[in-house]
């Protein structure tokens, strides 16, 4: 069996910071309510997404359908701050990565607040030359809910998991 050479240093940290970008390409498609870049940041064909309250998906189309039925509205304003990045080259076209988010997301039509943190475990596969998401699970970490309907904001929720729904 032949095995392939270790990748240099250099490529090593190339293919890291390539693989931080897409992270922030991806978090920042999201923010700006852009389906088309969101899509383009996963594989093509299966995948494996878990984020939790938001569902399970097997492919990218699949998760962008949701994307822009939960989130690509004007009364939706989201902030994703990825955070502590660890990302480890497996193989000449594989990584995995640990990447922390915080997330602040304001309803202006229901009047409400959301601050989660947590934590992506991310797989990612190089393909033509370009790295890509072909596996993501979100992990959180704490989540603080408000409503900002009455004369003082006030906290719904706090807890270390999203609630269950009512």
């Amino acid at each position: 069996m032949k095995t392939q050479p270790a990748p240099e240093p250099l490529q090593i940290l190339q293919d890291i910071e390539a693989i931080r970008q897409l992270k922030f390409r991806y978090l920042n498609a999201c923010d700006e309510k852009q389906p088309e870049v969101v899509a383009a940041c996963f594989v093509s064909g299966p995948i494996a997404l878990d984020f939790g309250h938001i569902g399970h998906f097997t492919t990218r189309e699949d998760f962008v359908d949701t994307f822009v039925a939960l989130g690509c509205h004007d009364h939706i304003v989201d902030m994703h701050h990825a955070q502590n990045p660890i990302v480890d080259i497996n193989g000449a076209d594989t990584a995995s990565a640990k990447i922390g988010l915080v997330f602040y997301s304001i309803n202006t039509q229901d009047k409400t607040r959301v601050q989660l943190g947590g934590h992506y475990v991310d797989e990612y596969r190089r393909i033509d030359g370009q790295w890509l998401i072909s596996a993501s699970r979100f992990i959180v970490h704490y989540v603080l809910i408000k409503d900002f309907s009455g004369d003082a904001e006030r906290v719904t929720y706090a807890g270390n998991r999203m609630p269950e729904p009512a």
